[in-house]
């Protein structure tokens, strides 16, 4: 049965476990499933009543019969590593599109086309030669070679700088991307200014930086969304997110972890060995022991069940709208 189906409501089974997940999310799932296959004992407490957190699956049409994403809707940051090693039965499909920019230039409706066999024509189309076609080539090149190199050490110890730098062994890249603000090097490379801003988005996205931030935060949006799968590239879900997150909540419980859905950690309390979490549900409130606690939660919800005084949370907004189509419009 998916996550969203399994009754699991009800008090949990021990008084005590080994670890204790605070939220049911993709990446507590994923920690509950790996301590579980080794040996732990795992108790994962989610505070609605189904896990998968922001990636999750709902048909919002009625009448339609379309399992769609919710809040986060692609897939790119999960190492195949993982997959493999929980057997996770979900499937992805590849966009044939990344993404449509309309424009008017001399008084003409146009845009850039990136995806596909028309991309060369778009970028010769808007900008009237092959130029910036060529150097948008080079810079996904770029992007593409620093992608195999650094995406392997999501699943390896973190590397320190000199490790990093070694490991990519790509002076241009590495000033690019890791020394400068991002808007130098798109500015060096790129003319047209709808082109270095649809470079940009990848950088810009969600945040409140610009392009020249000595801060190079968002160098790190950046590299976030280009290192995917060693590629770059975003795959979507069959089913929604929602597919992927059923299968880690399946995953888990198969290892032996228990997933309580409706049940809200309320206070944490340590003295440096053990850990007593206090839990909320309509059965009541009780508290429950482990030698772990992972918190699966912003920083602003780990400060809140320690007692502590809660960071400033990061700047940034945005805003999607997802539309189901019966057609291209015209």
């Amino acid at each position: 049965m998916s996550a969203d189906e399994t009754p699991s409501a009800g008090t949990p089974a021990h008084d005590s476990y080994d670890a204790v997940v605070v939220g049911g999310g993709h990446n507590g799932l994923v920690a509950a499933a790996y301590l579980a296959r080794a040996g732990q004992s795992v108790l994962v407490l989610e505070r609605l009543g189904a896990t998968g957190g922001a990636a999750v699956s709902t048909r919002p049409f009625d009448g339609i019969d379309a399992r769609l994403s919710r809040y986060s809707y692609l897939v790119s940051l999960l190492p195949q590593k993982i997959v493999q090693e929980l057997g996770l039965g979900f499937a992805v499909r590849k966009r044939t599109v990344s993404s449509y920019t309309p424009a008017v230039r001399g008084g003409r409706s146009t845009g850039l086309l990136v995806g596909g066999e028309g991309t060369r024509d778009s970028f010769t189309a808007l900008t009237g030669d092959g130029r910036e076609y060529e150097a948008w080539q080079r810079f996904q090149g770029m992007t593409r070679r620093v992608a195999e190199r650094v995406f392997p050490t999501l699943t390896e110890p973190l590397p320190s700088r000199e490790d990093l730098r070694a490991r990519l062994d790509d002076a241009d890249a590495w000033r690019a991307l890791f020394e400068e603000p991002i808007g130098v090097a798109v500015e060096e490379n790129f003319a047209d200014d709808l082109v270095r801003g649809v470079v940009l988005t990848d950088a810009l996205i969600g945040t409140f930086a610009d392009a020249h931030d000595p801060s190079l935060i968002q160098n790190r949006c950046f590299l976030y969304h280009v290192i995917g799968n060693s590629t770059g590239d975003w795959d979507v879900p069959v089913g929604g997110m929602g597919a992927l997150t059923d299968a880690l909540a399946d995953a888990a419980r198969a290892a032996g972890a228990e997933i309580r859905v409706l049940h809200e950690a309320t206070r944490i309390e340590t003295d440096g060995n053990r850990a007593e979490v206090t839990v909320r549900s309509p059965g009541g409130e009780r508290v429950v022991g482990a030698r772990r606690v992972l918190v699966n939660a912003s920083p602003q919800a780990l400060a809140a069940l320690l007692g502590d005084e809660p960071p400033a949370p990061a700047e940034g907004a945005q805003l999607k709208v997802n539309m189901l189509l019966t057609r291209l419009p015209k």
